[in-house]
């Protein structure tokens, strides 16, 4: 164990500047581009620098602490100059203390692996985030559920979270956001690279699912929207060839691929889907992967997300959504009637799942009108075009493609 955690520390050392100058760089650009993208005011705009700046000097002031403890460490392993006690409070945990030090590393060992975490005392700032995607009060909870279900814990009756991954820190303050106490609390000596662990606790929230029954209780709402199923999988989900996989306690849960698709239609109509791009999250891609082979492109139309696909063998461009209820989307073909785009609705049948789906579909033509009706159509048809390399062979196509390379210099604005 001690060669192991040896071995581990030098690889720490030699990486803790690259990590250290990383994360910093992605709390300053991811800011920046959050401002840009989603067109903050500049209070917000002002809140979410400070935040980045805050964390910042976190890790600016956790860098010549870990370097310390961790040259420390080594010259002690060296000679041997360690001890090694049992934790009082597990059998699976061991503390190693350095030679007249007063801390120690924790080791812990896992599924015959063994996990290490140097402690960093003392470095914490805080911070006001800002609500930078105004969710309505219903998609706010679903998530907040969500993350509850998975990584956030309870923290004397306020939410909080502990993780290792900056763009997690983000997604999850978006949902907690207020005033926040920011704590970097340890390097985790990993066999691959090193991690931070980052603590942040949300002092304008009461955790409304506490305890350990809270917790299995927020489950049960995240069960109840793909929102919920969102930010469950964000924290503790698993991406596998045919399922989403969920840790429950010690057990797993498992759903079906097709609830990807639901997923990111719902993400995207509240904003989150965004949001996620933009701060590049893995998970985020890896569930994108599990949408249908044909691998849309999103847009947001009279408040729907409708997701853009093109058949390369019938050279086929269709757009579709998929509202609540039938009522709900007769009313949508409706607006669209109203505006001269023609739009058709039909039921589609899951035999897995035993449900009925009501699908609104665009064609070609109407997609071309819609196109030169609403500007936010347009990057997704130049989008979808590049994918495929969709060249402008007949009418349909070069109308289609005509608003996306030049769009109007004035467009009127249509009530609905």
């Amino acid at each position: 164990m001690l060669a192991e955690l040896r071995w581990r520390a030098e690889k720490a050392c030699g990486e803790l500047g690259r990590l250290s100058s990383g994360q910093k760089r992605h709390f300053r650009e991811k800011a920046e581009l959050l401002i840009e993208e989603l067109n903050l005011p500049q209070a917000k705009a002002s809140m979410l620098l400070d935040f980045a700046e805050k964390a910042i000097e976190c890790l600016d002031k956790a860098y010549p602490q870990a370097e310390t403890r961790l040259q420390r460490l080594l010259t002690t392993l060296e000679r041997n100059g360690v001890k090694v006690e049992l934790s009082p409070r597990g059998k699976k945990t061991l503390h190693v203390t350095p030679e007249g030090e007063e801390w120690y590393v924790k080791a812990h060992l896992q599924k015959k692996t063994w996990l290490f975490d140097l402690p960093i005392y003392g470095v914490c700032a805080e911070a006001e985030f800002p609500d930078i995607l105004s969710l309505s009060s219903q998609d706010l909870y679903y998530l907040q559920a969500g993350w509850r279900a998975s990584d956030e814990l309870d923290s004397q009756g306020k939410p909080g979270m502990a993780t290792t991954q900056p763009w997690q820190a983000l997604a999850w303050a978006t949902v907690r956001y207020g005033y926040l106490r920011i704590y970097l609390s340890a390097l985790n000596l990993n066999m691959t690279e090193p991690t931070l662990t980052w603590s942040i606790i949300s002092k304008s929230w009461e955790q409304q699912w506490p305890t350990r029954e809270g917790k299995k209780l927020a489950q049960q709402v995240a069960s109840q929207h793909p929102l919920g199923m969102l930010a469950w999988y964000l924290g503790d989900g698993e991406k596998h060839p045919e399922v989403l996989r969920f840790a429950v306690q010690n057990d797993e849960k498992y759903v079906p691929k097709q609830l990807a698709q639901q997923i990111l239609q719902a993400a995207y109509q509240a904003g989150y889907g965004k949001l996620l791009d933009l701060l590049d999250s893995k998970k985020w891609q890896a569930l994108k992967r599990l949408r249908p082979r044909r691998n849309p492109v999103y847009a947001t139309l009279l408040g729907h997300t409708f997701w853009l696909s093109y058949s390369e063998k019938a050279e086929q461009v269709q757009a579709r959504t998929v509202p609540k209820t039938l009522e709900e989307a007769h009313r949508l073909v409706q607006a669209l009637l109203q505006q001269g785009i023609q739009a058709k609705t039909y039921t589609w049948y899951d035999p897995k799942t035993g449900k009925h789906y009501y699908v609104v579909q665009l064609n070609g033509t109407s997609i071309a009108k819609a196109a030169k009706l609403y500007p936010e159509l347009r990057p997704a048809i130049k989008e979808l075009a590049q994918k495929y390399n969709i060249q402008p062979k007949g009418p349909v196509t070069r109308v289609l493609l005509e608003p996306a390379e030049n769009p109007p210099l004035h467009t009127k604005k249509f009530k609905t």
